[in-house]
């Protein structure tokens, strides 16, 4: 499994920098377990009230964003490229037989939406019908993506307002002991300031950039999956090697400065 080394460093920065800002008092006085369920209990409790719990436990997968990167990159899109040009290859030499057969042998079929593209490619449809079809995949599952976005960003407002609950909650044992001798206001009052502590952290190192991570993930998704449904719709129009990868480079922020097929074969397969 591929580790996000930026992200690991990040976390390791906010962990030494809290640490060095905290290092003249005891780590026990942050270490409250009440104000941890507070904090994490409530807002996990608010966000299966304010979406269906297998959202709220797919967008609490989607964390994981956080350490993982992306399967999709520069890299694997341009190697997605080269492997559509050569799909454009094969369709003018040897037809639709021969360019379902190279389908099947791709490692592109373990990929929901790039099979559902093979699917269609293969059932015939025009190219207006492929468009529309492959098109309402890809924003459907955009959306749907998006929903994780939206409850991870949900959990980051709550769990500040949950430290603030447990900040009233312990003022409220505090207040009620002051009768007694001053000695026993002590824990109270460490869960009233360390739930505070606990939703802001929880917000700023947790929820807020899962949700940020795993937006720009989506965002990558989408302009992959625009991508190959620009490539289906040229191999069904019967582009030759050339436009289909002149075409497809625009998605690229990287664009290759090496041609991936050159005039002569580009002339070749049209």
């Amino acid at each position: 499994m591929k580790i996000s080394y930026g992200s690991i460093l990040g976390l390791l920065i906010a962990i030494i920098a809290l640490g060095l800002a905290l290092q003249n008092y005891e780590s026990s006085y942050f270490l409250n377990y009440e104000a941890a369920l507070i904090v994490f209990g409530g807002t996990l409790a608010a966000t299966m009230i304010s979406f269906e719990g297998k959202e709220v436990f797919r967008a609490l997968g989607a964390m994981r964003e956080l350490i993982v990167p992306s399967p999709i990159d520069d890299k694997s899109m341009m190697s997605e490229v080269q492997t559509v040009v050569d799909w454009g290859k094969i369709n003018a030499k040897e037809g639709k037989l021969g360019l379902e057969r190279a389908f099947e042998e791709s490692d592109m079929t373990r990929d929901r939406f790039l099979q559902y593209s093979i699917d269609l490619f293969s059932a015939g449809y025009s190219v207006d019908s492929l468009r529309a079809k492959m098109e309402t995949f890809v924003s459907n599952q955009y959306e749907q993506e998006k929903k994780s976005v939206e409850i991870l960003t949900t959990m980051g407002t709550f769990s500040p307002a949950f430290g603030m609950i447990g900040t009233l909650i312990g003022l409220v044992g505090m207040l009620s002991q002051l009768d007694d001798f001053a000695g026993k206001i002590g824990e109270p009052m460490a869960v009233a300031l360390v739930t505070t502590f606990y939703g802001a952290v929880a917000q700023q190192l947790l929820f807020k950039p899962a949700a940020q991570r795993t937006d720009a993930k989506n965002r990558v998704l989408l302009t992959r999956n625009l991508m190959m449904t620009e490539a289906f719709l040229l191999l069904v129009s019967n582009k030759g090697s050339m436009e289909i990868q002149d075409h497809l480079n625009s998605f690229l922020r990287n664009t290759p400065n090496k041609k991936v097929v050159n005039q002569t074969e580009a002339s070749e397969s049209s």
